[in-house]
């Protein structure tokens, strides 16, 4: 089963940070590429907004892999989630709301990757 978390809040808000502590709890392969419980994840920590991503190039190009982790700021969180499962996968919004709460936001999102 496919998952992706989307770290979702305003700018400045603690996505960063959350990844960042996300990045500390599984294993780490490369700066994007993670492994956890034998099944790879790939980590975008920069917006889609401001890295002005495409959302339907970005994730075809990041299907193959078990989990996505991606930051989001939520104008078009809509067509993110539309995407997502036309390549299959289960997807879970992260809202986040101040920095204080990155790394129980961390935690949930490894929670969500260990659930059925």
């Amino acid at each position: 089963m496919k998952k992706a978390a989307i770290v979702v809040g305003k700018p400045n808000a603690g996505k960063s940070t959350t990844i960042r502590e996300f990045k500390s709890i599984v294993k780490m392969e490369s700066f994007h590429i993670f492994r956890h419980f034998g099944k790879r994840g790939y980590i975008l920590s920069t917006s889609f907004e401001e890295a002005d991503r495409d959302i339907e190039a970005t994730i075809k190009k990041l299907s193959g892999f078990d989990y996505l982790v991606f930051a989001f700021q939520g104008p078009k969180l809509s067509r993110v989630h539309q995407v997502l499962e036309k390549a299959s996968f289960i997807s879970h919004d992260i809202v986040i709301q101040s920095v204080v709460e990155a790394r129980k936001k961390a935690r949930e999102v490894v929670s969500f990757f260990n659930s059925n």
